[in-house]
């Protein structure tokens, strides 16, 4: 009688584990709905701080360049031209 009712109980067992891990899932998935969703196509580099995105795209630069680093206040006029021009022709490097 007992081993008739066991495939019963592990059914019974299965839907419930469902049902509870769907739920613990679901509750992991709430999110403050005062903070912006983060989706796939937003790049991981939208949480730097624009001051250091900027640094990313000088340093960039400075390799592109052959330039040893050096502050952008520290180059020569012509260089920090030559600087603003070429971040100008590429406004979304990353």
């Amino acid at each position: 009688m007992v081993l008739r009712k066991l495939p019963l109980c592990f059914l019974g067992a299965t839907l419930a584990a469902s049902v509870l891990t769907t739920a613990c899932r679901s509750h992991h998935d709430r999110h403050d709905d005062s903070q912006p969703a983060q989706t796939d196509s937003q790049p991981a580099q939208n949480d730097v701080q624009p001051a250091q995105n900027e640094t990313v795209i000088y340093n960039r630069w400075e390799t592109e360049t052959h330039r040893p680093h050096k502050e952008i206040s520290q180059r020569p006029p012509e260089e920090q031209k030559e600087y603003r021009d070429w971040r100008q022709k590429n406004p979304n490097v990353r």
